[in-house]
């Protein structure tokens, strides 16, 4: 396994790692002290494992840069010309860079660590991470998708008639569930479902990430549940995120004495060509009287479902309050639902780098956010979602294009 470390002083977080490496069998190691060395490695030849200290100077006799390691891995992220290393640890010995980088990795399913110091933890996330890497071999899967919870929003995906059974995938926590299904071409498919390790962007991003990087599915698809904005959505409708953002991503500041945020979000589109599928199943009314029809647990609402194209806010917390709410509005008046989850998937597929899986999250409605929300109606906005994801996958995605 080849492995990369960039780090500009061998006595310190180099000599630790390198030790554990050696310890762990892993004799096949680079050193370099720059982000141009870095790049010029990365040029060269394909890294398995790149361990990358954030404080690097772009080149060797300059200082070091506090954001150093964070614009290398940016600028591994747009450069054709490199060959992207499969798996990425970072690490910091100062607090304040760890607080200001971990969202940054995070996002892009990476580990940042604070300090070697804990050489125990370090050396069994190496381990970990080694052999995650030493069974990269592992099959490739035409479809992926996630949900945030195992029950209900996993469980409606493996009801689906795709024959799902466990798939076991050593040194992974994650449960694994693999199955087949006949795309409209009349071929046969594969595909891979799994819950993330908690409901969140940071657990979505990882295994988003872990996915990408490990199976290469050409398509990635999050399903489950969302709240809707009241008077534009309805229980059980399904939203399909054009585009989604982190909500909570800006600035809180201080104007005329009181605290004020200032919102600066990055928005993900979706593919062009299923947004156009997706007017298309709008436009017609396609699937959703079957998908009312075929409810049969619980009670049904009053009216069945609609498809809805729309910005979906993603954010970090469950939401129950309408002032926050109309908060997230203002950053998009058009804002149909906020969920937890989406825009770490979406991120998460789109630096995975190439081929980059097209990716699209669909969220039904289960509550309004307000204090009144509860879990009635979780079954059956995971079962909604989860029904028109079947009806794209296997008549409508075009697994060639």
């Amino acid at each position: 396994m080849r492995t990369l470390i960039v780090d500009d002083q061998y006595e310190g977080k180099s000599k630790v790692i390198i030790g554990i490496l050696k310890k762990l069998g892993v004799a096949d190691f680079h050193l370099v002290t720059s982000v141009k060395d870095a790049l010029r490695s990365m040029t060269e030849e394909k890294f398995d494992l790149m361990l990358l200290d954030l404080q690097i100077p772009e080149v060797l006799g300059d200082d070091s840069h506090l954001r150093g390691g964070m614009q290398l891995v940016e600028q591994i992220e747009v450069r054709s010309s490199i060959n992207k290393p499969t798996s990425i640890v970072a690490i910091t010995s100062h607090q304040s860079a760890y607080d200001d980088s971990l969202d940054f990795f995070q996002a892009r399913g990476w580990t940042l660590l604070l300090g070697v110091d804990d050489t125990d933890r370090l050396e069994s996330i190496l381990k970990t991470r080694i052999s995650h890497l030493s069974n990269e071999k592992d099959r490739e899967f035409d479809v992926a998708i996630i949900t945030a919870l195992h029950v209900p929003e996993l469980q409606k995906i493996l009801d689906l008639p795709y024959s799902f059974k466990q798939y076991s995938v050593s040194g992974g926590d994650n449960v694994y569930h693999i199955g087949e299904f006949v795309d409209l071409s009349g071929a046969k498919r594969s595909i891979l479902a799994t819950a993330a390790p908690h409901m969140g962007m940071a657990a979505a991003a990882a295994i988003t990430a872990t996915i990408c990087v490990r199976f290469k599915p050409k398509l990635v698809i999050m399903t489950g549940i969302a709240a809707g904005v009241a008077g534009d959505t309805d229980i059980g409708d399904i939203l399909v995120a054009d585009p989604c953002w982190d909500w909570g991503s800006g600035k809180l500041t201080v104007k005329d004495e009181k605290v004020v945020f200032l919102s600066a979000p990055t928005q993900i589109p979706l593919d062009s060509s299923i947004r156009k599928t997706f007017q298309t199943i709008i436009a017609n009314k396609l699937y959703v009287n079957d998908i009312y029809s075929s409810w049969k647990e619980t009670k049904r609402p009053p009216n069945e479902p609609k498809v809805i194209l729309g910005p979906v806010a993603t954010g970090s917390v469950v939401l129950e309050d309408p002032v926050t709410l109309a908060t997230i509005q203002s950053q998009n008046r058009k804002a149909i639902g906020v969920e937890m989850e989406a825009f770490g998937v979406m991120s998460a597929a789109y630096y995975s780098g190439e081929p980059r899986p097209k990716a699209l999250a669909i969220k039904s409605v289960c509550d309004f956010a307000d204090p009144t929300k509860n879990n009635a109606w979780q079954a059956y906005a995971a079962f909604t979602s989860a029904q028109i994801a079947h009806q794209y996958l296997t008549k409508h995605f075009n697994f060639g294009a």
